[in-house]
């Protein structure tokens, strides 16, 4: 009974987050797929070939970035659908401890049967599925834009190589014709399964950061602070390791470094919709298969929730100011 109460209360707590954040990653991802649309690949092939020397910041070579699959596929490294996530991870893991006690309701809440470790298992429930539900609605935003979009694509006027001479005779005078193209004849929204595992992955160890940090400190605001810098300097330091390579060494200590939705999008598309699933490397220059990295997220955020019942089941409880 005392369970069903928590869970009540920490989802009218944090309903109006969620419900903003929804709508944010369900309509931002519909219209991104409809902004790819609106790009023709003649000229964006023309715009990316002047970038390539920074080809190293792509999370995807350029030539995979050239097609409506990774294109779409971007969605998941858009500053929106990460910020997204980060708010509602950050807002609820950072409010379990330190946001009861700033508010001075922790102890009436202990006051009742139930343990320390039951409070936090309610709370992080009640954030687990609400983060689960978010990465489905940006995926489910990305299916219904596929599902509702069209493409124009230029076919050219039909040729043939003459063999001896090896030239290409046109036969015919005519105009490239254009031609509409549904998008779910070009992107297979299925093969994005992998990436919102790794969306997921990548919220809950964020998630299982900042209750760790709630579960020791008093002040929500500090327990913010601290999580926002862990994740800018980790942030700081993926970019340094991609922009020298004298410091790629750096994003190895970065958890941005298992954050990889395009490759693993890549996978999928490229060698079947299993290469997404595999422990083992599916390409050259990778130790681990794609499932690995969403697994190894998990396992953190797993360690960082077994860390936070730890420290609260054993701290004193200040007095409510």
């Amino acid at each position: 009974m005392i369970d069903r109460m928590l869970i009540r209360k920490y989802i009218s707590q944090s309903v109006i987050l969620w419900a903003g954040c929804a709508i944010t990653l369900f309509a931002f991802c519909w219209i991104r797929v409809w902004v790819v649309s609106l790009l023709d690949m003649g000229q964006f092939r023309t715009i990316v070939e002047q970038f390539r020397e920074y080809e190293r910041f792509s999370p995807i070579s350029f030539d995979q970035l050239l097609t409506y699959a990774g294109r779409v596929g971007m969605t998941y490294d858009e500053p929106v659908v990460l910020f997204c996530a980060v708010v509602w991870c950050i807002a609820r893991g950072s409010d379990v401890v330190s946001g009861e006690l700033g508010r001075g309701t922790l102890e009436m809440v202990l006051a009742q049967p139930i343990s320390r470790t039951r409070l936090l298992m309610a709370h992080a429930l009640v954030s687990i599925v609400g983060l689960a539900l978010l990465v489905l609605l940006a995926w489910l935003g990305i299916w219904i834009g596929v599902q509702l979009t069209t493409v124009e694509e230029t076919v050219p006027p039909p040729t043939i190589r003459v063999p001896v001479l090896n030239v290409v005779v046109p036969l015919s005078t005519g105009e490239p014709e254009t031609i509409q193209v549904a998008m779910r004849d070009r992107v297979d929204v299925s093969a994005f399964a992998g990436s919102s595992l790794n969306l997921f992955a990548f919220g809950f160890f964020l998630l299982g950061l900042s209750t760790f940090m709630s579960s020791w400190d008093r002040y929500r605001w500090r327990t913010v602070g601290v999580v926002i810098t862990i994740y800018v300097l980790q942030l700081v330091m993926f970019g340094l390791g991609k922009a020298a390579d004298q410091l790629q060494w750096l994003t190895h200590l970065s958890f941005f470094d298992l954050y990889r939705p395009q490759q693993i999008a890549q996978a999928a598309i490229h060698q079947g919709h299993a290469a997404a699933w595999q422990l083992t490397p599916v390409e050259e220059g990778t130790l681990l298969g794609p499932l690995a990295f969403s697994l190894i997220l998990i396992a953190m955020g797993t360690l960082a929730y077994v860390l936070a019942i730890r420290v609260f089941k054993k701290r004193d409880l200040p007095a409510p100011l």
